[in-house]
């Protein structure tokens, strides 16, 4: 009998080779047994169904933690940013400059963290305290991983929330008998970036013969910083003809100025400005280029073990205990501090007439008899943010087969704990001012004394900022049987049920470091508490109802402590009209629950994310909130959570076409469409910046009638209802939605030969539409290959091409992962749209087995030294390119040597 289509996919993915079909993306393995073994029962991610032939109407992509290991990747987040259907803008090397827990995170079609559900052998991991939109990828053990899993579908019906655009498994290593150890490092051809990698797995018994088995594995990981003086294109973030200029604006400038009694603005060394090469006179002031003086990656490392036992018990059951711990560490170099205080006359650096040069002022001359408002960057300052992240997860599986039923009930309790730090350069102001007012000893127009810079140094406090932690706890089951061929299919109807009770918990709580330390971090001193439970009741039908044609039908009842209750469906077939061609499609609802932190985060004042550019200030002019003392500064903004917050909904289709035209070639198409609504989202600063008349509700204007730069927000906002203070209002709202559709292509190709194994494969994404909408009324967005408002864009199109070849104890590999251009952040100055041009990158890799157990590889990651694109962005505090979408490393040479004992 001819082999169906899924099932001789399945089958590659199981016995190795390359395998990219119904199922599965490239999949390799050193070994493997006969491809004519007997298929195993297996359960797919998106199914709760054992199945003989592992046919589902799912569209899953399966990798190989091998075949990435061969390609140089040494982390979970790097091995997602291979998978084109993962368009992710949350990375740790976005951390850089911000308290955001360092926190890398999955976005599945581009929907974010919080609409892509990350699980780990099936079961939920809790997410990063400080986002709490998803789990920290950081955090996954990565030595531990055989396989990746990921649903490129909506799938609320079977998984409940967050699973709206897909649902990503880490299957770990089972019934591992021996050990594997593996030492890695990767070495770029210019300076900076370093890194390396050293993993250790072991198990013992066989689960069959010995009724038991153990493993344990181990990693530790480093990566050094790369700092943005390494690399010329990311060296200054200053190229004004191509719309660059990432400067601290004239309340952050380097030697420092200052506002008189009479609110006028100066300048003091104009035009020397000190003659410091990250220092341009600009504008009639002395502006300090930030992105000049940061981190373009962290430094980081890494240490993660995970421990399983497995019993074999009597009647065909298993108990199955499995425990793992994963810390991870970042430290961010985000350059110097930026003052503002009130300085006396009497102070013996009072600037004089004759160094002042005027910025925006209404006198001739500066009114120097009263005191002053000074703001300055202090150029010998270094600030370094951390943060620790430690996930643990304890899990406990009861599972069998008897009755013609197959069952399976966990208990899972999981919990993330960060802890947010700062290493240096922050000050307590309350050690260099009284009231505001500057020491006398101090500077802020020049070089320091040693008695200043004493007093300085002696300000600089380290230590925890905050410590907090989010807890899962869960108890879930189900279980499915076949209910007979009802219908002469030559297949078996199955059903399976389900359930789960589930509970969450945040606690955050700030240290009084976090207080002393407010003025300068802007970190908020407050305290996040919340929980929930839920219970939800699940079932699944599969019905073959011909030898071509079936159909699957899920459904799911949730119940939110929080929010209220949500059912959500899923409908689904699978046709094959001929043994080369395979059909099918599926219909469904989604839901994603709020967060606890957007749930129950205070309401706090702190530094936006983007400077104050509005009507006027590309043209120099002014208008009443942006005048051109505040143009093109940071700005401050209100942001927090919201308890009556509603769940996001959504719609998804998928249809797909898989094709076998010949022996070892396959082929599948798939096209999506989600539509999400009542989106939780805060409206971008940029976006409220532009339209201060559509958006004069998000404003909080001071006395002024304007707003508070970031520099003077010290003295200015000492609380958010202070006359003196504005800002911008960025809460939590269900407000507008998302819609997007696209296609992804997967293509895979077997050649035996004489000269060795060839296997040719690639995986492409792309998308059709990408539309955002920010508020119920507001405009539709397209994010598809373009910044819009702020936003990220989302890729048009990117691809992954591998081509592997083994003939004995040899094997080669080469790569490439391509991503289309799109339109910058901003224009030139001439006023064009300019584009971020095309990403394409190659790497190589070598293998050989020297002696039995032995493999070495050698890879050259970046073949051709390819630089990032140039990219005008100021969302992140590198510049020069876009870190979101390219690496800075450059040319990498990486040497991996594994032993199987």
């Amino acid at each position: 009998m001819v082999e169906k289509i899924v099932a001789r996919s399945i089958r590659l993915m199981f016995v190795g080779g390359i395998a990219v079909s119904a199922m599965t993306q490239t999949a390799y393995a050193q070994q493997a047994p006969a491809a004519d073994a007997p298929l195993q029962q297996v359960v797919v991610t998106g199914s709760m169904m054992k199945r003989v032939d592992a046919e589902t109407a799912e569209a899953v992509t399966i990798i190989k933690s091998e075949t990435l290991k061969d390609m140089g990747v040494t982390s979970v987040e790097q091995a997602l940013a291979l998978v084109t259907s993962n368009n992710s803008t949350v990375t740790t090397a976005v951390a850089v400059g911000s308290f955001s827990g360092g926190v890398s995170e999955a976005s599945l079609r581009g929907l974010g963290a919080t609409k892509t559900l990350v699980l780990l052998d099936g079961q939920r991991l809790a997410n990063n305290v400080a986002s709490g939109a998803g789990v920290d990828l950081n955090t996954i053990p990565f030595s531990a991983i055989d396989h990746i899993e990921v649903l490129r579908e909506g799938a609320s019906a079977l998984y409940g929330s967050d699973a709206i655009a897909g649902v990503i498994n880490f299957i770990t290593k089972k019934d591992l008998v021996g050990g594997e150890i593996n030492v890695g490092a990767s070495l770029p051809q210019s300076a900076g970036g370093k890194s390396g990698t050293f993993d250790l797995a072991w198990g013992k018994g066989n689960l069959s013969e010995d009724g038991y088995n153990f493993m344990a594995t181990l990693n530790h990981s480093e990566q050094k910083e790369l700092k943005a003086s390494q690399r010329s294109f990311a060296s200054t973030g200053y190229n004004p003809a191509l719309g660059l200029a990432n400067v601290n604006g004239v309340y952050g400038t380097a030697p420092g100025s200052y506002t008189d009694t009479n609110g006028s603005l100066w300048q003091v060394g104009y035009p020397s400005c000190g003659n410091n090469k990250n220092v341009i006179a600009l504008n009639g002031s002395c502006q300090f280029l930030y992105s000049s003086a940061v981190d373009l990656i962290p430094k980081s490392t890494s240490t993660s073990g995970l421990l399983q036992f497995t019993k074999a018990l009597a009647g065909n059951n298993t108990l199955t205990a499995q425990y793992f711990y994963s810390r991870f560490e970042l430290t961010t170099w985000g350059g110097p501090q930026s003052y503002s205080f009130n300085v006396n006359p009497t102070n013996a650096y009072f600037p004089t007439a004759g160094n002042s040069t005027c910025v925006s002022c209404t006198t001739a001359t500066p009114n120097l008899t009263d005191p002053i408002t000074a703001y300055w960057t202090d150029l010998n300052n270094n600030r370094y943010q951390g943060v620790t992240n430690t996930e643990q997860r304890f899990l406990l599986t009861f599972a069998g087969a008897n009755a013609g039923w197959d069952y399976s009930t966990s208990f899972d309790w999981s919990q993330n704990k960060g802890v947010q730090q700062v290493y240096g350069g922050y000050a307590n102001y309350a050690k260099i001012s009284t009231n505001n007012t500057l020491s006398d000893l101090i500077n802020p127009f020049g070089p320091q004394s040693a008695a200043g810079q004493a007093l300085i140094n002696s300000a600089y406090t380290n230590g925890d900022l905050s410590s907090g932690t989010l807890t899962l706890s869960s108890f879930n089951g189900h279980a499915s049987h076949s209910l007979g061929d009802v219908f002469n299919a030559g297949r078996q109807v199955q059903f399976a049920v389900g359930f789960d009770f589930r509970s969450e918990k945040i606690s955050e709580t700030p240290t009084q470091l976090a207080t002393d330390l407010y003025t300068a971090t802007y970190y908020p001193p407050t305290t996040v508490v919340g929980s929930r439970n839920s219970k939800s009741l699940f079932a699944e039908v599969n019905v073959p109802v011909s030898k071509k044609l079936d159909f699957t039908v899920s459904e799911r009842f949730d119940q939110f402590s929080d929010f209220g209750s949500t059912n959500n469906a899923k409908l689904s077939f699978a046709y094959q009209p001929t043994d080369i061609l395979k059909i099918r499609g599926s219909a469904s609802t989604g839901f994603r629950a709020p967060t606890l932190v957007e749930e129950y985060s205070p309401n706090t004042l702190g530094a936006a994310a983007g400077n104050m550019t509005g009507p006027g200030c590309p043209a120099g002019t002014t208008n009443p909130i942006f005048t051109n003392t505040i143009c093109n500064s940071q700005g401050m903004a209100l942001t927090g959570g919201n308890a009556k917050l509603k769940p996001e909904t959504s719609k998804n289709f998928g249809l797909g076409f898989i094709i076998e035209p010949i022996k070892n070639l396959d082929i599948t198409l798939d096209y999506y469409k989600i539509m999400v609504q009542n989106e939780i989202q805060i409206l971008p600063d940029t976006v409220i910046y532009n339209d201060p008349v559509t958006y004069a509700s998000n404003y909080k204007l001071n006395s002024a009638g304007s707003l508070t730069p970031a520099p003077a927000a010290n003295i200015q906002c000492p609380t958010p209802s202070a006359a003196t203070c504005g800002y911008v209002i960025q809460t939590n709202q269900n407000t507008g939605g998302i819609s997007t559709s696209g296609i992804d292509l997967s293509a895979s190709y077997v050649l035996n030969t004489s000269y060795g194994k060839f296997r040719f494969s690639v995986e492409g994404t792309y998308v059709l539409t990408y539309n955002l909408q920010e508020f119920s009324t507001g405009p539709q967005l397209s994010l598809v290959g373009q910044f819009n408002q702020g936003n990220q864009p989302v890729i048009r199109f990117q691809d992954l091409l591998s081509i592997d070849w083994t003939q004995g104890l040899w094997g080669a590999g080469l790569s490439n992962h391509y991503m289309s251009k799109y339109q910058d952040f901003t224009t030139d100055a001439a006023g064009n749209n300019i584009d971020v041009g095309a990403y394409s990158i190659w790497n190589a890799h070598v293998s050989y087995k020297p002696f039995k157990g032995m493999r070495v590889v050698f890879g050259i990651d970046n073949l051709l030294n390819t630089n990032p694109p140039f990219s005008n962005q100021v969302q992140n505090w590198q510049a020069g390119y876009n870190p979101v979408f390219s690496s800075a490393v450059g040319r990498a040479y990486n040497l991996r040597a594994t032993y199987q004992f």
